[in-house]
């Protein structure tokens, strides 16, 4: 220190101290023999605990831009130090022992007299504000730059409170591209016409940080005259402190030329989080920090303030469906890790609407920066409900009501090993086209129905009834016992052997049995069946015929009190 006031003087020290921006003198082993006050603000530390240190010392905690450790090669000491060049806009996070994050912007240069050791004079300005600011910004980009309606956010905080963000809607009508606009307050849209009298209403607004709506005449940057709807909207931080606002501009030239048609479109334009239909809202660290209002129509809260109250995640809304996802944690972002781990298409949450209704939704998560997200929530009800609807439709044999084929090799066939016991009967209508010969198809298909029904009525909630085909069904029985095989398909011949109907004599089935062998294929299984009903066919038909794997078959006899 006494070498820096024998060279520099004191006054010259003094002033230094005085000076808003960050000043730190190193040695070239980088040893700091003088810091001032706004350096030991900017750095977290006393005076007392900066003089002395050097780039090696552990009280430095210097981070990038991605919050990342700085690497002491790249501290700003030795990066002016090796380079021999002038240290031009480092930009460095510095956070002090309470946790207090910093950004400051570092410039520097050697200083060499003759016969002396050179010097490096460090100078800290604190960015921290200016930082923020354009991180907000960015978050701001993300969510606005696919609208196709204009969209500017300026920052009441700077000087005129100029244009900070445009997206590419706005640059599209105006004419002006971003570099013509940042920076700028909006009046450059109306110049050539700068009194228009809504323009106190914008003047108001901005004033007071209320929300507005007018119609302003704007110019393009070729001159082109164009009618704007402006909805201007004030954004708060969560200390309820201005932070922007946003301008939702949409061109309404033409409807200006045909009033009747906009009073029909009703045209209204909303704020930033409310130009999409979708709910959207941002996470910080876990917690809610913006959403749009259908979120707060949804949710029937008047703000996110309301919604918090009750719920610190939406996640603690998600039913538990068997088509949905469900978190297994509605702590921290674990569950936001849970859902992007799924494929998109398994991406889909359910919630009761205010009426009470469940709703269905397709979600997606994008990450703007570490642990921020963007969550889009797309209402899907109608379009699942349609396709689960159709599914259904699918799987149903549209005269007699039953399951049919396509059902069996989707959900049997495609699981083949996790299915260990299985009984399989095949069931034939005797002289069936007999009937549609001599009755007709209509009364055929009465015919089928009433079979379909009494079958179904015959079965347990765990077995199946499939139509094969025409008049022949297949029945899906879960044992793997040949008597109990045997029990059920007797008691199915003379279900269908009872039915009354009113306009033909009684009717009998053929069926063929068999059981399903461990590690055979149901291809297998169901040929051997249909070669037992065929034996019954055969045989002299309502009767029953069993075979199982060797090939051996027990014949059940009619029962003739039946």
């Amino acid at each position: 220190m006494q070498q820096l006031i024998n060279h520099y003087g004191i006054s010259f020290l003094s002033l230094l101290d005085r000076l808003n921006e960050g000043v730190v003198i190193h040695r070239c082993d980088t040893t700091i023999l003088y810091a001032n006050k706004a350096a030991s603000e900017i750095l977290g530390l006393p005076l007392d605990q900066i003089i002395g240190k050097n780039a090696a010392d552990p009280v430095w905690n210097f981070t990038d831009e991605k919050l990342e450790p700085l690497s002491i090669d790249d501290y700003p000491i030795q990066k002016l130090l090796h380079s021999h060049q002038n240290l031009v806009d480092q930009l460095v996070g510095i956070r002090s022992s309470d946790g207090t994050l910093k950004w400051a912007d570092i410039n520097g240069s050697l200083i060499a007299e003759e016969g002396e050791d050179p010097i490096a004079l460090l100078f800290f300005s604190d960015v921290t504000d200016r930082k923020n600011a354009y991180d907000e910004a960015a978050l701001f980009k993300h969510l606005v730059d696919v609208v196709d309606t204009g969209i500017t956010i300026t920052d009441p905080s700077l000087p005129d409170n100029p244009l900070i963000y445009v997206n590419r809607a706005f640059t599209e009508t105006t004419g002006y591209s971003a570099e013509d606009a940042l920076g700028r307050n909006c009046r450059f849209l109306r110049e050539p016409e700068p009194k228009q009298p809504a323009l106190g209403a914008v003047y108001e607004a901005l004033k007071n940080a209320k929300s507005c709506e007018v119609e302003l005449r704007n110019f393009t940057k070729e001159g082109k005259l164009f009618h704007n709807l402006l909805n201007i909207t004030p954004m708060f931080d969560t200390n309820n402190k201005l932070k922007y606002f946003i301008g939702v501009q949409h061109d309404i030239s033409h409807q200006k030329q045909n009033e009747e048609k906009l009073a029909k479109q009703a045209l209204y334009i909303q704020s930033i989080l409310d130009a999409q239909e979708n709910i959207v809202y941002v996470t910080e660290n876990s917690s809610i920090i913006y959403a749009n209002q259908p979120f707060f129509d949804f949710f029937a809260v008047a703000s996110l303030e309301d919604f918090l109250q009750h719920d610190s995640c939406i996640c603690g809304r998600f039913l538990q469906t068997d088509l949905t996802f469900t978190p297994s944690s509605i702590e921290g972002k674990m569950w936001i890790h849970e859902i992007l781990a799924l494929e998109k298409s398994k991406r889909i949450v359910a919630m009761k609407s205010p009426s009470n209704e469940k709703r269905f939704f397709s979600l997606a998560v994008k990450e703007l920066v570490s642990d921020r997200y963007i969550i889009t929530l797309n209402d899907i009800s109608q379009s699942l409900l349609r396709e689960l609807f159709l599914k259904n439709k699918a799987y149903h044999d549209p005269l007699t009501g039953v399951l049919n084929r396509q059902y069996f090799y989707d959900y049997y066939d495609e699981n083949r090993q996790n299915i260990t016991s299985l009984g399989i009967i095949m069931v034939d209508l005797d002289y069936f086209k007999k009937i549609n010969d001599t009755y007709g198809h209509g009364i055929g298909d009465d015919v089928l129905k009433q079979v379909a029904e009494s079958i179904q009525n015959s079965i347990r909630n765990d077995d199946t009834l499939i139509r094969w085909g025409g008049e022949e069904f297949i029945l899906l029985i879960n044992t793997a016992k040949q008597s109990q095989l045997i029990s059920i398909s007797e008691h199915i011949r003379r279900s269908v052997s009872e039915i009354v109907f009113e306009s033909i004599p009684s009717i009998t089935a053929s069926l063929g049995a068999t059981l399903l062998l461990e590690g055979e294929s149901f291809k297998t299984v169901i040929e051997r069946a249909d070669q037992a009903l065929y034996s019954a066919k055969a045989n002299g038909r309502n009767r029953i015929e069993v075979v199982n794997g060797s090939e051996d078959s027990i014949s059940a006899d009619i029962d003739t009190t039946s």
